[in-house]
């Protein structure tokens, strides 16, 4: 009962400075409360004044002297419920839209490596009739031994002009292991068969591990040994005699087109 009355002071008490958890320990020496926020500075208070207040109030309510209270920071706070529902619920109160800040928040528990996440809002929202919008994404445990081994719940309330609105945030942890999760291990038999996969090394080897080509290089030294025909012919000895027929053919059908062409012209001014 001390447990539970210390931890609802401490949440109401430390609601800016994102309290998340407390350890409790209490002996025959005395009490320690350690306090895991996520932000320092608030929880200590200017000066300690805070943690000096928090202190003397835990005197009073445990009736003794010997309590000690240290401040901690709390790490992964994006994985805390009671941290993520009182930062929604500030924002809330801060006049930010409700789905768009939810979602924000998810993506960041998400991103932590959660399995699961579901934010629940209720209360005047947009309106002033109520209503409950429920957000969620990945998986989340309702019953069984999964919900009370890995399922952590957090509430808040946010005050706005409406009204008052009730948050709560359920985070799977991300060690999840669920009863219905299993590894399928397959064992080799005498009749299984490995199949090599080549790589894009085998497939596509580079230039250095590819062999010379026999027989298949041409080296050519001189222009003149490997294209003789494109040498320049400077005298008229070195034209082979074939090719001045050619020539001589190719002149005679020219002047055989010019002389067709001239009797065409004379019949034409006959004519005339």
């Amino acid at each position: 009962m001390q447990h539970v009355f210390l931890e609802e002071y401490f949440r109401e008490e430390l609601a800016k400075a994102e309290f998340g958890e407390m350890e409790y320990t209490s002996n025959s020496q005395g009490t320690k409360i350690v306090l895991k926020v996520g932000r320092v500075g608030y929880a200590i208070g200017k000066k300690g004044k805070t943690i000096k207040k928090l202190s003397e109030d835990v005197k009073k309510m445990l009736g003794t002297e010997k309590v000690a209270i240290e401040v901690d920071s709390l790490k992964d706070a994006e994985l805390n419920p009671w941290v993520m529902a009182a930062k929604l619920a500030s924002a809330l109160q801060r006049g930010r839209h409700f789905r768009r800040t939810a979602y924000g928040t998810i993506r960041r528990i998400i991103g932590k490596g959660s399995v699961g996440v579901e934010i629940t809002v209720a209360g005047k929202i947009t309106s002033q009739r109520a209503r409950v919008e429920k957000f969620r994404e990945g998986f989340i445990a309702k019953t069984g031994d999964a919900k009370r081994k890995f399922l952590r719940v957090g509430h808040a309330i946010a005050k706005i002009k409406r009204g008052t609105l009730g948050i709560t945030v359920a985070i799977m942890d991300p060690d999840t292991v669920l009863p219905d999760q299993m590894e399928i291990i397959v064992e080799p038999t005498h009749t299984s068969k490995e199949i090599s996969i080549a790589s894009e090394d085998d497939l596509f080897p580079e230039d250095d591990e590819i062999g010379e080509l026999d027989e298949t290089e041409v080296t050519v030294e001189d222009e003149g040994e490997a294209f003789p025909d494109l040498v320049d012919i400077e005298e008229d000895d070195a034209i082979p005699d074939e090719a001045l027929e050619l020539v001589d053919e190719t002149e005679e059908l020219d002047l055989a087109d010019e002389i067709d062409l001239g009797e065409d012209l004379e019949e034409e001014e006959e004519e005339k």
